[in-house]
């Protein structure tokens, strides 16, 4: 069962550490991700360092639907906080538009098409109103828009990857996070075998600079992360991948 595995782990897609990539798993693949993540990394209101899962599958190798729930501190009411007590639930998708080297043409990158929570936009008026998503208010803490691209080279050091992304929030509240970001990655071939397959990763996720890995493990039945954001914040995940039986 070999799977060639990627991963935006902080928000349970594929893509890189915490920015999106046109990377994209085989169709019929299942993941269930699960993610420490500093709160650094975490939407502007949060705090705290908290953990979130996910759930995933990837459809004919061009559309990918998630769902995914961070764990949140809230406020009822009371004197103190309530910790933990509370989950954001949102879902992901994305769309791959281009294959790499689609068309016969090896030049070709692969691009793709994505989105965070837009469901909880567009229930809060978001887009076209004040209130809710749009001014921080509301939930919807993850939403965010992307187009991105991804192609590879084969060198005798290992596979090197070259990714370019453009996000876009309505959120006032993560407004520095509108604009372009852009990534780097290695697959040392000294390093490469069926059992540990690691993969460094330097990005800039439009907002700070951060170094880590992905390893595929196991025939990429699990897949682990280390993130060092602005080089000095530690977010970690496990994931399990399963390619479903007779997917297409």
């Amino acid at each position: 069962m070999p799977l060639s595995a990627k991963a935006q782990f902080t928000d349970g897609m594929t893509g890189l550490l915490n920015m999106p990539s046109a990377e994209m798993n085989e169709s019929g693949t299942f993941t269930i991700t699960n993610n420490f993540l500093n709160h650094h990394i975490s939407p502007a209101r949060w705090s705290y360092n908290t953990f979130g899962y996910g759930f995933g599958i990837t459809f004919w190798s061009r559309l990918e639907v998630n769902y995914v729930c961070t764990i949140f501190n809230h406020n009822w009411g009371k004197e103190i906080n309530d910790i933990m007590v509370n989950q954001d639930r949102h879902f992901n998708f994305k769309v791959l538009a281009l294959r790499e080297g689609e068309f016969g043409k090896s030049w070709v990158p692969a691009l793709a098409f994505g989105a965070g929570d837009p469901l909880t936009a567009v229930n809060y008026n978001g887009y076209f109103g004040e209130g809710g998503v749009k001014d921080g208010a509301g939930n919807g803490f993850f939403q965010r828009f992307y187009v991105a691209l991804s192609k590879h080279f084969d060198t005798g050091w290992g596979e090197v990857g070259a990714h370019l992304a453009y996000q876009y929030s309505v959120r006032t509240d993560w407004i520095n996070r509108n604009a372009p970001c852009a990534a780097v990655t290695w697959r040392p071939v000294w390093l490469r075998n069926r059992w540990f397959d690691p993969k460094f990763v330097f990005e800039y996720d439009a907002r700070t600079p951060n170094f880590g890995f992905t390893a595929d493990i196991w025939d990429s039945r699990f897949q682990a992360m280390f993130c060092l954001q602005n080089f000095q914040w530690v977010s970690f995940g496990l994931r399990f991948n399963l390619r479903l039986k007779g997917a297409e």
